[in-house]
C-alpha cells in the first residue's frame, strides 16, 4: 500500500478520522477494494459492479456514472491493483475539487445559522461548533430556536451549559424568528464574538419550510446585520434521501456548506459525494463520534485515505 500513502502524502494525520471512519471503511472501503483484488481486466461486467457499489454507498446514479465515465478514460491494463483502485480515489477527489476552510469570525458579531430536519444530530453539531470556537478564545452564544419540539431548547442549554458558552432559549411555541430577534439582541449587550442560532428541523412541506426560513432570514439579517455562514446539517445515514433534503433546502435557503454527521456509524457514506456534484455543495465538518471534540473540518485527502487504508492493518 506504499502507492497510496505517495497518493495522499498530503493528508493531515488525524487519528479521529482513522477511528471514526471504520465502519465506513469495513463497508465501502473493504468492498471497493475487494473489487479491485485479482482483476485482470475492466471490461462491462466489472464497471456493472462498480456502479452497483457505488450506489449501494449511497452515490447517487448520475454522480456514479459521472465518475465510472472518467476513470474508464484513465484506467490502463498495465496498473497494478493498488494503482488502478488509487486511479479511481483520484478521479473522485478531482471531481470534490478544494476543502473549504473553517470560517474566520470578523471583527463584531458574527452569526451562523444551522438547518436541517429532525433527527440529523443538529443540536449536538451547534453544541460542538461552539465548543470550537469557544477553545479558541472567542465568546460564543447558543440561541435555541427550536420551539416546537418536546425540550428542543433545554437539549441546547444542556449542552451550552456543558461546553462552557452562553445560551438565549424561547418557549415552547414561540415563533423562532422572535427568539432569534431577542437572542441578537443578548448578544449585542453581552459583546458576544459568535450567535449560533439552531432551527426547527420541521419539514412537513415545501412552503411552510420556506416561510419559516424566509422569515429566521430576514430577521436574523434585520438585527445583526448579516448572515454570515449557514450551514445544512445531513445524518450519514439517510443515505439518498440526504440529497433530497439537501435539494430541499438549498431550493429555499442559502445554503454556504453542509456538515454531515454520525459517519462513525455509517458503512456508506457515499451522499456526500453526490451533494457536491449535483448540489455544488461542499462539506465544512464531519461528525465523527459523539464528544465535544469529534467535530471534524472535512479533509478529501484524509477522508478517502481512511476509507481505503487502514494503517492499523500494516
Amino acid at each position: 500500500m506504499t502507492f497510496f500513502k505517495k497518493l495522499f502524502s498530503n493528508k493531515k494525520d488525524e487519528s479521529v478520522y482513522q477511528t471514526g471512519l471504520s465502519e465506513t471503511r469495513k463497508g465501502f472501503g473493504a468492498k471497493l477494494t475487494q473489487l479491485f483484488s485479482g482483476a485482470t481486466q475492466y471490461d462491462d461486467a466489472w464497471f456493472d459492479n462498480l456502479l452497483a457499489l457505488l450506489l449501494q454507498s449511497d452515490v447517487s446514479f448520475k454522480s456514479a456514472k459521472k465518475i465510472i465515465k472518467a476513470f474508464q478514460k484513465n484506467v490502463k491494463k498495465s496498473m497494478s491493483e493498488d494503482e488502478a483502485l488509487g486511479e479511481l480515489v483520484k478521479v473522485i477527489k478531482n471531481q470534490y475539487g478544494d476543502n473549504i476552510e473553517p470560517v474566520s469570525l470578523h471583527d463584531g458579531l458574527n452569526v451562523f445559522l444551522m438547518v436541517g430536519v429532525n433527527g440529523t444530530g443538529k443540536t449536538t453539531t451547534c453544541a460542538k461548533l461552539a465548543h470550537n470556537y469557544h477553545q479558541e478564545g472567542k465568546k460564543v452564544l447558543l440561541v435555541g430556536g427550536d420551539t416546537f419540539r418536546a425540550a428542543g431548547s433545554n437539549q441546547l442549554k444542556v449542552w451550552a451549559d456543558k461546553v462552557g458558552v452562553l445560551f438565549y432559549g424561547g418557549k415552547p411555541g414561540e415563533d423562532p424568528a422572535s427568539v432569534f430577534v431577542d437572542g441578537v439582541r443578548f448578544a449585542k449587550e453581552n459583546e458576544v464574538d459568535l450567535v449560533i442560532c439552531d432551527s426547527a428541523g420541521r419539514l412537513q412541506n415545501k412552503v411552510n419550510l420556506m416561510n419559516e426560513l424566509n422569515k429566521m432570514k430576514r430577521v436574523l439579517t434585520r438585527e445583526a446585520g448579516q448572515i454570515d455562514h449557514t450551514y445544512l446539517v445531513i445524518d450519514g445515514n439517510t443515505g439518498q434521501n440526504g440529497l433530497i433534503q439537501a435539494q430541499t433546502f438549498t431550493e429555499v435557503a442559502d445554503v454556504d456548506s453542509i456538515i454531515v454527521t454520525k459517519l462513525d456509524g455509517s458503512p456508506k457514506g457515499g451522499v456526500l459525494l453526490s451533494i457536491k456534484d449535483e448540489l455544488d455543495l461542499k462539506v465544512s465538518y464531519i461528525g465523527l463520534g459523539e464528544g465535544v471534540n469529534d467535530l471534524k473540518a472535512f479533509d478529501i485527502d484524509t477522508y478517502l485515505y481512511n476509507l481505503v487504508f487502514d494503517d492499523e492493518s500494516e
